[in-house]
């Protein structure tokens, strides 16, 4: 294979716990040599997030594949001086600190600015850089509740929902990705480096966020299992505690379904002949489509009955349906990363691969590093000698285990 993406690129990470590092380990797949700083002793807080392989993290291995391990002390001046010295000679810096402690740091969008111009500086946080909120600490579930995210996920007549998946920092690995791209290109028009700003409540806000109150007069509520204004279209649940997705959305697709479920006479009748109709019969619809669904032994068969008749339906995937299934396989949407130095009981764990796919470059899934291992060839190369790292090493440690 020739060139990849970012080969010669290099980026300074300053991330922890997981959108940071994930939208490094992006960068990182696609060639760039990237540099995680991480805390003496203890490194990224993702090292110690659970299920764990011999003592290492799954996680970890995912978020911080491929990448380069230098362990420094933020509070000693001589690693602010050495990542200045890393930062003037990168291509990229992301970091995903709470607002303003890079600055009180000195390293800054403007510092580092100053011993590079050129440089893309991501920062990822909560709620952004700016704002009466820039300061709170978050996470991807705090991101979850104040997008509308939570609000909008549930049934309409229970409580808010948080989503299986901490979807806020996937998407924000997935936009300081695609964004720090954007202005690497911006970059090679205009030769002009710039700050991005990712907050995780924005990326859901303009997921999630419906503002139809503003014209609707009427409060937004939660859908559940269905759609407010289409039917059949949503979950049904089979006898087995299986469910299946049917999406019958006009009137030839809902002729379809009725002709499947053995039950042609419904296609007509007008309490179901058009979509606002089935919408405001929606509960008999429900019991018409689970009713035929309890008929039959398996949902598989309901779904491959709709699927010879053309009607949208899949089956409700589990993980383990999702990591067998022929087409997520055959197309190489489940990869292998290998396993890091020191875990001996598997030789990588399962991913999902990246979700884009370029036809002239294909990422390249390379182990995370272990703690520190790449201290003294990156301080030796910043000018320390072997001893100096080694002392700097040991004194950072002692005052990390106090």
């Amino acid at each position: 294979m020739g060139r990849n993406l970012y080969d010669g690129v290099r980026v300074v990470d300053l991330t922890n716990n997981f959108a940071g590092p994930m939208s490094s380990a992006l960068l990182a797949d696609y060639g760039a040599e990237v540099i995680h700083v991480e805390k003496p002793v203890t490194g990224d807080d993702n090292r110690f997030f659970s299920p764990m392989v011999d003592g290492v993290s799954v996680s970890h291995m995912s978020a911080n594949r491929g990448k380069r391990s230098l362990v420094l002390d933020l509070k000693d001046p001589r690693s602010i001086e050495s990542i200045k010295k890393l930062a003037a000679e990168a291509d990229i810096l992301i970091e995903s600190y709470r607002p303003g402690v890079m600055d009180r740091l000195g390293l800054g969008y403007e510092a580092i600015k100053a011993v590079n111009p050129g440089v893309i500086y991501c920062s990822i946080s909560a709620y952004g850089q700016t704002g009466p909120y820039a300061n709170r600490p978050g996470y991807d579930v705090i991101a979850q509740a104040v997008s509308g995210a939570m609000y909008m996920t549930g049934d309409p007549n229970g409580p808010p929902t948080k989503i299986g998946s901490a979807i806020g920092d996937w998407v924000g690995a997935l936009a300081a990705f695609g964004t720090i791209g954007t202005a690497m290109y911006h970059r090679a028009v205009t030769g002009k480096g710039q700050h991005i700003d990712i907050s995780l409540a924005r990326l859901l806000l303009w997921v999630f966020a419906r503002f139809d109150f503003t014209f609707t007069g009427k409060p937004e509520t939660r859908s559940g299992n269905y759609h407010t204004t289409l039917a059949p279209y949503g979950i049904f649940n089979g006898s087995h505690g299986d469910s299946i997705i049917i999406g019958a959305l006009n009137q030839n697709l809902w002729t379809k379904l009725c002709g499947v479920m053995g039950c042609p006479e419904f296609a007509e009748d007008p309490r179901y002949n058009t979509n606002a109709k089935r919408c405001d019969n929606l509960k008999d619809v429900i019991q018409i489509i689970e009713g035929w669904l309890k008929r039959l032994d398996d949902i598989g068969e309901a779904e491959r009955r709709l699927m010879e008749a053309g009607v949208p339906c899949a089956k409700v995937y589990s993980p383990e349906d999702a990591f067998q299934d022929p087409h997520f396989n055959t197309c190489g949407w489940i990869t292998k990363i290998p396993a890091p130095a020191g875990v001996t009981s598997i030789d990588g764990r399962f991913f999902p691969s990246n979700p884009f796919t370029f036809s002239a470059v294909a990422p390249q899934y390379r182990p995370a590093p272990t703690l520190g291992q790449d201290n003294h060839s990156i301080l030796e190369r910043l000018g320390y000698s072997f001893e100096e790292v080694e002392n700097m090493q040991k004194e950072w440690s002692e005052k990390a285990k106090k």
